[in-house]
């Protein structure tokens, strides 16, 4: 994490908004949306129900979205994903649940990093 980083400590909920440059991580529960040029963690008691907007997730708990957009997400073995993804590169962990939609994006799409298209 940056020196810019935020910890979400379990035990705490937080309903709203966050918008950071930094790193967050989060072992409690966000409702509500988050947008970061940093990354996102989300511990194995951690939960976000809302819209993310990340260059990376990792996650280990739970994400309860209408939608992700993220250059990387990563779906560790304990995580528990319901929601729509839209993402360029997608890491998942054997015993990871996913139940909604993910679409992969381009390098043009998304942003930097990641798949590249041969033909562009």
């Amino acid at each position: 994490m940056t020196d810019n980083n935020c910890h979400i400590a379990s035990g705490t909920t937080i309903k709203g908004k966050i918008k950071s440059k930094g790193d967050l991580r989060v072992d409690g529960v966000i409702v509500g949306d988050v947008q970061t040029s940093g990354r996102l963690i989300v511990g194995t008691d951690g939960k976000v129900d809302g819209i993310l907007d990340t260059d990376y997730t990792e996650v280990s708990g739970k994400l309860e979205l209408k939608k992700i957009s993220s250059k990387v997400l990563k779906l560790n073995s304990t995580a528990q994903f319901k929601g729509e993804v839209e993402v360029e590169s997608l890491v998942v962990e054997s015993g990871a649940i996913i139940n909604g939609s993910i679409s992969m994006k381009s390098k043009s799409s998304v942003g930097s990093g990641g798949f590249i298209h041969p033909n562009k």
